[in-house]
């Protein structure tokens, strides 16, 4: 609006300027090697850009680090000094572009056309400790409202920086410092240019405020300490190692990060935590920290699993791609029953203080934030932590070691340098267009390889992003490699005497309309006793621009069905199959088990591409109460043969993550990952598993 009522701006192209720092160590052993670098990105581009890590963020500046003597480290004057530092710093790498923000100035853009453009500086991203630095506010205080630090619940009108100037004038330092969280020798570097307000300009951060802060901070250590409480130290820790091995019983699934040693966590990562928020509810944990979530029934009360439930929900809602305004409802509502179940550690003696956490109480600004900066999944400090891989730590490995900085400032230059270049090879016809992660993935199925790359893509979340663009409705399942079998011998493999007769049934599916029901004799059915290709995997592709993906916001997994998995026992991935469109959600789906993918050439010239399944039940008619998941049990026939069926692989989905109901039990020590799809007869469907899974399990 301020920038519409000067005429000469009107026509113009507004870019915001994205803003990131964040402290990073590349060496600890061999001296601490600090270094603070400085990001950049631009408003105007798309999310999935930002974040498939495709040039949408770039390196801009390092910042200084002072250092002292030790007895210094802790002195006001030298504290005062490296924030003063720090702003004047960003102040002078920001000032060319000053003038662009009051008088626009024409820039040639990606698509080879001059525009006008005004700049303006945009949401910064940074984590707690560095938003007390760039706000200039007192710890324990909320950037964005003056809440009291020892009552934040209670809210409070918007922090500006016009209230932050007139506070200063009024107040003493010791004042404006104890009564309003205000740090008077801070001068935010806003405060040189225009329509700058960092107290409104600072991003949410996922990472940070809700999995590594409320979740593995808060909610972990809240249950451990609750358990310790009723329990005892000795009792606590009988109910952890069961825990423990409900961790490591967790069956596989693509892109979540298994913990089959029942590892204590003394050292916790982002993707430790986030892996565990994917098995937390689900398989009756509430919490984790130092290796265990703790057990939902017998060991804490329901009220705390709603409370991580309903905290679980808000953290999957507010990661999502697309965020409208239903949407904003379902977020204040989760919201809302975290308030009110979060009360029951009060209630136990575990958080008699209250919750005046400034990491929890900044979930209450992400409604505001996402109304002002669109979906917070584009704005995380995740993201930059991503960039220091490629711009800070690689460049310094790759360096003398001996005044590294330049030798890493050149190599993030040569590395863009180079990056532009293969763009504008690509786009003159002189390269094919890369699609790096697509091209391994292919290379590796045809190769001997393969055993390698699945375990890499079973532990990195990043392995399924494919840089193709959307050019399906729904999801796409192909086949990797194969070797053939007759009938009998595929049968007589899987110990499964009827499969010419399922094969029978599907053939007379697919050559019949839907509505004609099967006839009662097998001797109607058609008969086909050709050979089969057998194969042991498929790959499924599927729109998930919520979860790491492409540009295009595509992911691809691969689903197994293979005797033999690293060297060990088999393993039979559980899956998500389309059964009725008139629905949404999981009644238009059913869950499955894939014993065997194969396909076939009919007399009448077609392939057929398959999968044998075994079904699973719905164990009631709507979501688990407690948990909010879906139940499901193994189907079995009345005389108690498995319930199977041969599937075309287009009504596949995607793989499903499946969760063993423990109940009181605790979990025998012969139970692993391999085994306890087999084991146990009741699961929750994982909508935790990733965040398009929540999106189908609802």
């Amino acid at each position: 609006d301020e920038i519409a009522r000067d005429p000469s701006t009107h026509g113009a192209t507004f870019v915001p300027i994205i803003l990131g720092s964040d402290k990073t160590t590349v060496s600890v052993a061999t001296g601490q090697n600090d270094y603070w670098p400085v990001y950049l990105s631009i408003g105007n581009i798309h999310n999935n850009v930002r974040r498939a890590h495709r040039n949408g963020v770039e390196l801009l500046s390092f910042l200084a680090i002072p250092k002292a003597a030790k007895k210094y480290t802790d002195d006001p004057t030298f504290r005062r000094f490296k924030k003063q530092l720090f702003h004047t710093a960003m102040s002078r790498i920001l000032s060319s572009l000053k003038a662009g923000m009051t008088v626009p100035q024409v820039m040639k853009c990606p698509d080879g056309h001059f525009r006008r453009a005004v700049f303006g500086i945009g949401p910064y991203i940074a984590d707690y400790p560095e938003q007390v630095l760039i706000s200039g506010i007192v710890q324990n205080w909320c950037g964005r409202c003056i809440a009291l630090p020892d009552n934040l619940d209670a809210g409070g009108p918007p922090r500006t920086a016009e209230l932050m100037r007139a506070l200063i004038e009024e107040l003493q330092a010791g004042a404006a410092w104890d009564e309003w969280g205000i740090d008077v020798n801070v001068v935010p570097f806003t405060e040189d240019f225009p329509r700058a307000d960092i107290c409104q300009l600072l991003a949410p951060d996922i990472l940070h405020q809700l999995v590594k802060g409320s979740f593995k901070d808060h909610l972990v250590e809240w249950v451990g300490k609750y358990l310790e409480l009723e329990y005892g130290k000795a009792g606590a820790k009988e109910r952890m190692m069961d825990i423990d091995c409900r961790i490591a019983a967790a069956p596989p699934f693509p892109g979540l990060r298994r913990f089959p040693d029942r590892r204590g966590f003394s050292q916790w990562t982002g993707d430790d935590s986030k892996a565990l928020m994917k098995v937390s509810v689900p398989s009756s944990y509430t919490g984790c920290l130092l290796v265990y979530l703790p057990a939902i029934e017998g060991h804490v009360p329901q009220d705390i699993v709603r409370t991580l439930r309903a905290f679980l929900e808000f953290c999957y809602i507010v990661r999502q791609n697309v965020i409208t305004d239903d949407t904003l409802k379902d977020l204040r509502n989760a919201l809302e029953r975290f308030h009110h179940y979060r009360e029951v550690f009060r209630d136990v003696g575990v958080r008699t203080e209250g919750f005046s956490l400034p990491r929890q109480h900044s979930l209450v600004h992400y409604e505001a934030l996402i109304c002002l900066f669109g979906a917070p999944n584009g704005l995380c400090t995740s993201i930059t932590e991503s960039k220091h891989i490629t711009a800070v730590k690689k460049p310094w490995r790759r360096s003398s070691k001996y005044k590294a900085l330049g030798q890493i400032l050149r190599t993030n230059q040569r590395l863009s340098q180079l990056a532009a270049a293969r763009t504008d090879f690509e786009a003159r016809g002189m390269l094919p267009i890369s699609r790096p992660r697509e091209n391994i993935l292919k290379g590796l199925q045809t190769s001997g390889a393969s055993q390698h790359f699945d375990d890499v893509e079973d532990e990195d979340e990043h392995a399924g992003i494919i840089d193709e663009r959307p050019a399906l409705a729904h999801s796409d399942v192909k086949l990797a490699r194969c070797h053939g079998k007759s009938v009998p011998a595929l049968a007589i493999e899987l110990g499964i005497p009827a499969l010419s007769t399922l094969i029978a049934q599907f053939l007379y599916e697919q050559l019949n309309c839907e509505s004609t029901p099967l006839p009662a004799g097998a001797s109607h059915l058609p008969v086909f006793t050709g050979p089969l290709k057998v194969f042991h995997s498929a790959t499924a592709t599927f729109v998930s621009p919520s979860d790491l993906s492409g540009i295009g916001g595509m992911r691809r997994e691969t689903i197994r069905a293979i005797p033999v998995w690293h060297q060990g026992p088999a393993r039979y991935d559980t899956i998500f199959v389309s059964t009725d469109d008139t629905f949404n959600g999981m009644l238009s789906m059913e869950i499955a088990r894939v014993l065997c993918f194969f396909s076939f050439i009919y007399t009448n010239g077609r392939t057929y591409s398959c999968a044998l399944i075994h079904w699973f039940d719905r164990i009631a008619d709507e979501p688990d109460e407690l948990t909010g998941m879906w139940m499901v049990r193994p189907s079995f026939m009345g005389n108690g043969s498995k319930n199977l069926s041969v599937i075309h692989l287009d009504s596949i989905v995607r793989s499903a993550h499946l969760l063993p109901i423990f109940g009181r039990e605790q979990v025998p020590r012969a139970v692993n990952f391999h085994n306890s799809l087999d084991i146990y007869r009741g699961f929750y469907v994982n909508r935790f598993a990733d965040y398009h899974a929540f999106e189908l399990a609802s």
